[in-house]
């Protein structure tokens, strides 16, 4: 077993608990060659990453940009956004995260309570945590739940940073053999209240179901 340290990542912030920290900077140039093959009706594209071991591929709507992309020693991550948005102002993003020999050193619900511990602290409202326990995505075990912020600042210091915004996610922890995966979908808007968020365990299937479409290939 790999000794590993706990690795969480917020927007463009890699952080190697406990004490590395480093901003990845932007733009870098691209780590994948990203396939991208429209489906019939031209509303969605297949994306393909090759994150270590793994060749992953899921669909996105059409028009949709990697926006960031980098590699970080045994740490990988890739954010999309839609046409015409940017990590400094952005309504929807899709991330995956990789993570090189992590799976057998921490269990996927204590990564994702960890990761949503980490998340509290960009928050400067209440933190919505919702854990919808385990499920399989891509044919792996995995575990998910909804993460959101009632008010909560751009990290990225973009136009949106001047006022507050709401933001929650859909969050699935995946396990594979050796290593481990954070895929996540979120979207901001506007402030919204603990008791009433947006996205909840009863509509959040239709928020993701591009993301369902994960699969992992070698």
């Amino acid at each position: 077993m790999k000794a590993c340290a706990t690795l969480i990542i917020i927007g463009g912030l890699l952080s190697f608990s406990p004490s590395f920290n480093v901003m990845a900077k932007e733009p870098q140039p691209f780590l994948n060659t990203i396939t991208a093959n429209l489906d019939s009706e031209g509303s969605s594209t297949k994306k393909e990453l090759s994150i270590f071991s793994n060749k992953v591929s899921f669909v996105l709507p059409t028009g949709w940009k990697m926006a960031f992309n980098a590699e970080r020693g045994t740490m990988y991550k890739a954010e999309f956004v839609p046409a015409g948005e940017s990590l400094s102002d952005w309504s929807d993003l899709f991330c995956i995260q990789g993570f090189e020999g992590l799976a057998d050193n921490i269990e996927s619900a204590q990564f994702l309570d960890n990761f949503a511990d980490t998340y509290q602290q960009s928050c400067q409202g209440e933190v919505v945590y919702n854990q919808l326990g385990m499920t399989q995505i891509g044919g792996k075990e995995a575990y998910h739940g909804i993460i959101g912020c009632t008010a909560m600042k751009n990290l990225y210091g973009g136009a949106t940073s001047r006022k507050q915004q709401g933001e929650i996610g859909y969050y699935a922890v995946i396990k594979d053999t050796d290593d481990l995966y954070l895929m996540h979908k979120s979207m901001r808007g506007s402030v919204f209240s603990q008791s009433n968020p947006p996205l909840n365990a009863s509509n959040h299937r239709d928020f993701i179901s591009n993301m369902l479409t994960v699969k992992f290939s070698r």
